[in-house]
């Protein structure tokens, strides 16, 4: 390969390069959402800003303890399983 096709090739590359765009980007274009923009208006004030984030935990908790219980039951039938077949 000489010098000029691999100028050529390297040129061809930067040509063709997509636009990068940001995940909340697309996902704004495809629902038409506000989402991918916030304005002075959107944003939250202290009080509720710290609400949020309670309420988001409270939540997170929640599905921690639903996956906590779901495990200990499957545990449970794979134990009794075990303990059935080995003694």
């Amino acid at each position: 390969m000489s010098f000029g096709s691999a100028i050529a090739a390297i040129v061809s590359q930067r040509n063709n390069r997509r636009k990068r765009t940001s995940q909340l980007d697309r996902y704004a274009q495809k629902t038409g959402s506000k989402l991918g923009k916030l304005s002075d208006q959107d944003k939250l004030t202290a009080t509720e800003l710290n609400r949020l984030g309670q309420r988001i935990k409270a939540e997170n908790n929640k599905k921690r303890q639903r996956v906590i219980a779901l495990t200990a039951v499957i545990m449970i039938i794979v134990t009794s399983i075990f303990w059935y077949f080995m003694f």
